[in-house]
């Protein structure tokens, strides 16, 4: 019993230690709602709102590219952009915009900025 426990202690350890080098790595950066919403209108990035079709349905911001990031479809639709363009992404909350700055980082993204707040923090 001892061994099982210090061997989920170690995996739990490593996985640990993996994810604080994985956000170390991370090259995204985070913006808050008010900073997103000027950048946008001053031209510098492309908006992206990664919400559902039925979140998006209650309101979003204007011009807003819409790639819901819980879709099947998520990386066949980012495929289809320029991974040299500056992105800022955005959900409700900031929680699936950094899982998806994640997977587009992955797919060889550069530019990338994440909503910290969300939809939530750019609204009002």
């Amino acid at each position: 019993i001892k061994m099982v426990i210090y061997l989920v202690l170690g995996i739990t350890v490593l996985f640990l230690i993996r994810r604080v080098l994985d956000i170390c790595n991370s090259k995204v950066k985070s913006i808050t709602g008010k900073d997103a919403l000027q950048a946008y209108a001053e031209g510098e990035a492309i908006l992206i709102d990664v919400r559902t079709p039925a979140e998006t349905s209650h309101g979003k911001i204007q011009g807003a590219l819409e790639m819901n990031v819980t879709s099947m479809d998520f990386k066949n639709n980012i495929s289809k952009l320029d991974r040299s363009k500056p992105y800022i992404i955005y959900c409700r909350s900031g929680i699936r915009s950094t899982r998806a700055c994640k997977i587009m980082e992955k797919e060889g993204f550069t530019d990338l900025t994440n909503v910290s707040g969300g939809y939530i923090s750019m609204k009002y």
